[in-house]
């Protein structure tokens, strides 16, 4: 049994970013990442099980941290309508926009993952509950339940993995900013009611 290096760890992801930033996840292949971290393809399923292991490996940091980068910067003095648009405008249209280009990689590699892969949904529970959090927080939790808030926070990253998706194809109408709108208008709607 090979022992395992952080070194050769860290220079795996490394190169699997570079690969998935420039060529997608479709296009990139455990060889060539192999190749860029100087080592052998049998040598990266020493550290990970599959390519949608190394893809969840380098989009989770990237991911949280432009998250909790937004909710840092939140303004928690701005009226809840804007406190809603601000969070769905960073998710709907400045994160999925980033220049990095992780988040279309991520993309495909979700719509191609098969149940063998045995995906993790840990990033997703994590998220789900950062935004209900935050909705609870801008909204009041008179106002919204855990319930409600994370079913609302579930409908929010189902756009988002669709804003995403969308991000990769040509010639469709950009709406996210009138979704942004429209959604932040009903939200901020229940704390009236």
């Amino acid at each position: 049994m090979k022992l395992k290096s952080q070194k050769v760890h860290d220079a795996i992801l490394k190169a699997a970013r570079a690969e998935f930033t420039e060529r997608g996840y479709v296009k990139a292949t455990i060889s060539k990442i192999a190749a860029s971290a100087a080592i052998s393809p049998s040598n990266v399923y020493v550290y990970f099980q599959s390519k949608l292991e190394i893809m969840l490996a380098v989009y989770e940091p990237w991911f949280k941290s432009k998250v909790k980068s937004f909710l840092a910067q939140q303004d928690v003095t701005a009226e809840t309508e804007n406190r809603i648009h601000a969070l769905l405008t960073a998710l709907w249209s400045q994160i999925p926009g980033r220049r990095e280009g992780l988040t279309t990689p991520f993309m495909q590699a979700l719509a191609m993952a098969t149940p063998e892969e045995k995906y993790n949904p840990e990033l997703l529970i994590w998220t789900e509950n950062k935004i209900a959090e935050e909705l609870i927080e801008i909204l009041g939790a008179e106002s919204l339940t855990r319930d409600q808030a994370l079913a609302y926070a579930h409908l929010i990253l189902i756009t988002f993995d669709g804003v995403a998706l969308r991000r990769n194809l040509q010639g469709l109408p950009d709406r996210s900013a009138r979704m942004v709108q429209e959604m932040a208008a009903l939200l901020a709607g229940i704390k009236k009611t």
